[in-house]
């Protein structure tokens, strides 16, 4: 058994995917439908590569059934288990989490960790979700299915008493909205899976930044380490599909990789388009989160739907009012 243990929403699934159609399987076992299910050709969606469902734990309770039934399944066939964060965790060093790794250590031939680094926890800032379902951060019974769903939920958990406040101003155009975020949420937190994991323990480990740019030079590595020969018939299938895959991230990595340059062409009055990187409202609030708590300064917002250009929101800058929480 192998297990596959990953920062939040970074890939997970598609590496899971991979393993079994490169090893040439054309089953997996899985878990939840306590059965062998065909491995697709292509398990990519518009926004991940949720087609392909794995061996995928959100919390303790259901960690113990699904572990338990992966010792208990005797086959010749490869089996993998999946999760990153357990659901209530919201700093890198999670008790119920680090708990199930252990337990399940003893248990697995193989562990591969996917963490990304530091200064990319900017990939997260985005209102699309890469998750299709999701539980309510509110209510775990309740399952969310649209970014519109998520967006509230995360906004009443975690902000709840501003948001009520805020509301109370009757501050609810676009402009207010992005404004609320800005001040609120925290887009350069990370939460990194290494904090659970004994690093003393034998384990490979993949940079993100591999997996979503050059992991079709490094997946050979990956497999000699699983001691797993890659099928060589199924390999030009494979790196079609990653291409497909790699797509996904365009935006979140454009994002991530130009924010600093966007930060300092908007102080400066520097002109550069911003268009090209699609910008949502979570990401629009990065950039005026940023100007207010790094540079305190803010931007005259009133009726400003979209941001466009850094010389626009140059021109819009003034000294920051607001009193500010500690960061």
């Amino acid at each position: 058994m192998i297990a596959i243990l990953t920062d939040p929403g970074v890939g997970g699934t598609f590496l899971n995917w991979s393993i079994y159609f490169l090893a040439g399987h054309d089953h997996y076992y899985s878990a939840y439908k306590k059965k062998l299910v065909a491995i697709i050709d292509n398990p990519i969606t518009d926004k991940n590569s949720h087609r392909f469902l794995p061996n995928q734990m959100i919390d303790s309770k259901n960690f113990e059934k699904i572990l338990k039934i992966l010792i208990n399944q005797k086959s010749s066939y490869l089996n993998t288990i999946y999760f990153h964060h357990f659901l209530g965790a919201y700093t890198s060093n999670h008790q119920a989490t680090a708990d199930a790794i252990k337990k399940l250590l003893p248990h697995v031939s193989k562990t591969i960790l996917v963490t990304s680094p530091p200064n990319y926890a900017l990939y997260q800032c985005k209102f699309q979700s890469r998750a299709t379902e999701t539980p309510s951060n509110c209510n775990p019974n309740i399952i969310l299915t649209t970014d519109q769903e998520r967006f509230e939920d995360f906004i009443s958990y975690y902000f709840g008493t501003s948001k009520a406040a805020w509301d109370n101003l009757d501050l609810k155009n676009l402009w207010d909205q992005r404004e609320f975020l800005a001040l609120n949420f925290r887009p350069f937190n990370t939460c990194s899976m290494k904090e659970n994991l004994d690093l003393d323990q034998d384990h490979y480990h993949i940079n993100t930044v591999e997996l979503w740019n050059r992991f079709d030079d490094g997946v050979g590595d990956l497999f000699q380490y699983l001691e797993i020969a890659i099928d060589d018939t199924k390999f030009k299938k494979w790196i079609d599909v990653y291409q497909q895959w790699k797509k996904l991230h365009k935006d979140r990595l454009l994002f991530t990789w130009y924010f600093d340059i966007i930060i300092d062409y908007v102080i400066n009055g520097y002109r550069l388009d911003l268009t090209r990187f699609n910008l949502d409202i979570c990401q629009e609030a990065a950039i005026q989160h940023a100007l207010i708590y790094k540079h305190n300064l803010n931007l005259k917002t009133w009726q400003l739907e979209k941001f466009t250009n850094t010389r626009q929101l140059h021109e819009l800058l003034e000294p920051n009012s607001h009193p500010l929480s500690n960061y």
